[in-house]
């Protein structure tokens, strides 16, 4: 395991990944701060589903018939 060190970089802390790690330079990322204080990136992927085959991800048993009503879904 490697340490690395935060800095300051105008009004921004920057951490540095480590091109061992096999980041892209210009990817993206979401981030999670926990109450311990670990932090996790998720890669950022624009269509989760681009290279599925068909009926993939269907799953029957989680089938139950649910429509939802005009509007319900607005606020996500």
């Amino acid at each position: 395991m490697s340490a690395i060190k935060a800095r300051k970089q105008g009004n921004s802390i920057m951490i540095t990944i480590p091109s061992a790690l096999g980041v892209r330079e210009g990817e993206e990322f979401f981030f999670i701060k926990k109450d311990n204080g670990a932090i996790t990136l998720i890669p950022k992927v624009e269509d989760h589903f681009a290279n599925v085959k068909p009926g993939e991800y269907y799953m029957p048993e989680l089938e139950v018939g649910y429509v939802p009503a005009e509007g319900e879904l607005d606020e996500i």
